[in-house]
């Protein structure tokens, strides 16, 4: 039996006396690619945002490998396995590729604050580890010949990949993606496909914001369909796609 890596319980995030999630209980398993789909409204990236604690649920508990993890900073959760990538990718312009990604590796540096101040061996050690590694993740995700560029010269569907890098560069155990897909061509859309399988060959496991169906459905293990913040239905894709109440509230058509 796949062991759980995260458990929603009971949450609810209300925005003055709107409810945006209400009530929403769910589980991951550890390995697992899961797709968290709903018209838009349905309180998906609000959900991102309670996990990620960008976001504080008004109740309810989240769990990382069953530790809880509502009041943690967004830092102190990323050093307990959890990335992220957004909707509209946060970069920095003025950086290169390269320097992107290697401010995704903040939270598993091992140098101690006494070494930095004395500089030395050690730390030029540990650079040069770090931008080695930084190097290979964008020669994973398909990006090893534009490493010295300004990020600001990039493609739109580069930069998608340049904030997955980014997003692997912490070694999480659980990466919380936000309509990856959004703005791709077929062709970075197939490479995207690709990269999701490969990213959970290495055990990590994915949850998944998309509304591009094909994707999910294709690349999915288990879908969670979310509907004005309340969970409509789950179950694996062949499920997700027979089930009236998705097609009604999701896909617009009804039986």
């Amino acid at each position: 039996m796949a062991r759980t890596i995260l458990t929603a319980e009971q949450l609810v995030r209300h925005y003055g006396g709107v409810a945006a999630v209400s009530d929403l209980s769910f589980a991951v398993d550890e390995g697992s690619i899961t797709a968290l789909i709903g018209p838009n409204g349905a309180g998906k990236t609000t959900t991102l945002n309670m996990i990620s604690g960008l976001t504080p649920p008004t109740s309810g508990q989240i769990e990382i490998e069953g530790r809880q993890i509502v009041g943690l900073r967004s830092d102190e959760i990323c050093r307990l396995g959890v990335a992220r990538t957004f909707q509209t990718p946060q970069i920095f312009r003025s950086m290169s590729l390269l320097e992107n990604v290697l401010v995704g590796t903040t939270p598993i540096g091992k140098i101690s604050l006494s070494a930095t101040a004395l500089g030395g061996s050690r730390m030029r050690d540990e650079e040069r580890k770090l931008i080695t590694q930084a190097k290979e993740l964008l020669d994973f995700v398909g990006l090893k010949l534009v490493t010295d560029k300004l990020i600001s010269e990039l493609p739109f569907g580069q930069i998608r990949l340049a904030e997955i890098a980014r997003a692997l560069a912490s070694r999480p155990k659980l990466i919380l993606m936000d309509e990856p897909a959004s703005g791709l061509s077929r062709a970075e859309m197939e490479k995207l496909r690709e990269l999701l399988q490969q990213i959970r060959e290495f055990a990590i496991t994915i949850l998944l914001v998309e509304h591009n169906m094909p994707l999910v459905m294709s690349t999915a293990d288990h879908v969670l369909v979310l509907d004005k913040g309340q969970l409509l239905a789950s179950g694996p894709p062949s499920t997700i796609q027979a089930d009236p109440r998705v097609r009604q509230a999701y896909l617009g058509v009804a039986g």
